[in-house]
């Protein structure tokens, strides 16, 4: 089975959605298929080109483990604004699109693009090309956008992106989606048959976190004391993420006299976060930026909490895929959240944190107050909760076979070609008859 694989973030980038498209792409040469995967330049997460990579429209490269990859030319997204992702996201989506139209006809395409417009011209060749596309769901435009403040529900543009996604999704072979809130999101206001679209969560190797790592090498690597509370956030510091919500926070905890918060990772609002942070208190808030992957179990590691920010309503249209590594990491989690957002749902059923409403300063210091004051026991049994449901449901040995599973299934015939169900038609069309 000859397979495309269209990656929005490929290796070397440092992020999940790179790490997992290449377990696929190794997995699926394991079983004996010919794979090509076709993704952007590098310059997650800084939005910079990477040294040893010259960008032009297209260029090929064979892999280390065997995959072909096609590098495509797009912008690079240097800041978090609006147009500056339209231009990255459609920029890769013309150029991916072309090759996809011009190279070999594959079996079948795996797309996990950037939604809408990259996406949607992956979609539009499968389509002319009359390939089965297994469509993998990161985000969900327009809701994500909307719960950012990008851009106004009911408006005109939501209300295209948000048809344009429904014609996308019903054309799609199958959903990847990474909940059951999604999956009902699509099944209920996209119209998406349920029988085409599978929950299957981000994941994480199982030993990719070591968790008796200890918080000694990571307190001794940063000039923590080892007696010290330490807070500690490692990901993307970007618009959706928040950050700045839990410096804010750490401004309006009464006795912080052994309290630290580390923050660890990169993105558009990492030098907004160091100014606030330098008026907060710069000895007590640092900073670990570059935040090699090397040094993931040691950051994560140092903390007694680690926590998990999100702005708005963002916790309803993504899920955090740092969660994972957190809960692998045997710490417990205090995440800023909705309360009926897929987010709470996993930590309620865990047991692995606390949540409280995002955008909240007080309400975050208040709790990490009372975090504080709970014996070592508490957090060592959430901590070790956190672990286990990880380990059962998030990693590649729980989810990465069944990915697999759906792009071999999806060259079988399919018996419903234009993503309706007969007796969804028939429904309509008694419906229009009366």
């Amino acid at each position: 089975m000859r397979v495309l694989m269209v990656s929005a973030v490929y290796p070397p980038e440092p992020v999940v959605s790179s790490r997992t498209s290449a377990q696929i792409a190794e997995a699926l040469l394991g079983e004996g298929h010919e794979v090509t995967v076709v993704c952007p330049f590098p310059s997650r997460p800084a939005g910079e080109g990477y040294p040893g990579f010259r960008r032009r429209w297209v260029h090929c490269e064979n892999g280390s483990d065997g995959v072909k990859v096609v590098r495509c030319f797009s912008f690079y997204s240097r800041s978090s604004t609006l147009w500056s992702r339209f231009l990255e996201n459609c920029s890769f989506g013309l150029s991916a699109g072309w090759v996809v139209l011009t190279g070999r006809r594959p079996d079948v395409i795996y797309s996990n693009a950037w939604p809408i417009f990259a996406t949607g011209l992956v979609a539009l060749v499968a389509r002319l090309r009359g390939v089965p596309l297994v469509l993998s769901v990161q985000d969900v435009y327009p809701e994500s956008l909307v719960s950012q403040g990008r851009i106004r529900e009911g408006g005109v543009l939501a209300r295209r992106m948000r048809w344009v996604d429904r014609g996308i999704a019903r054309r799609s072979r199958t959903l990847i989606v990474l909940s059951e809130r999604w999956a009902g999101l699509y099944q209920n206001g996209r119209e998406v048959p349920s029988s085409r679209i599978s929950v299957i969560p981000n994941w994480f190797e199982g030993g990719a976190i070591d968790h008796l790592v200890g918080q000694a090498p990571g307190r001794a690597l940063m000039g923590i004391p080892g007696d010290a509370f330490v807070l500690a956030y490692g990901g993307n510091v970007g618009v959706a993420a928040g950050v700045e919500t839990v410096i804010e926070a750490f401004s309006l905890v009464k006795e912080k006299r052994d309290l630290y918060l580390v923050i660890a990772g990169e993105g558009s609002r990492l030098e907004a976060c160091r100014e606030r942070a330098k008026q907060v208190d710069p000895k007590r808030i640092l900073f670990r930026s570059p935040w090699p992957q090397e040094e993931t179990s040691l950051i994560l590691g140092s903390a007694d909490i680690l926590v998990l920010p999100t702005q708005g309503r963002q916790s309803y249209a993504s899920v955090p895929s740092k969660l994972v590594a957190y809960m692998l990491a045997e710490r417990p989690v205090l995440a800023l959240g909705q309360e009926d957002s897929d987010l709470a749902e996993v930590i309620r059923e865990a047991g692995c944190g606390w949540l409280v409403p995002p955008d909240q300063p007080q309400r975050l210091a208040d709790k990490i107050e009372e975090v504080i004051r709970l014996p070592h026991s508490d957090h060592k049994v959430r901590g070790s909760a956190g672990r286990g449901c990880a380990l059962s449901r998030f990693t590649s040995e729980a989810c990465l076979t069944r990915v697999v599973d759906l792009l071999e299934n999806a060259i079988l015939p399919d018996d419903d070609p234009n993503g309706l169900m007969d007796e969804e038609v028939e429904v309509r069309l008694g419906s229009y008859s009366e």
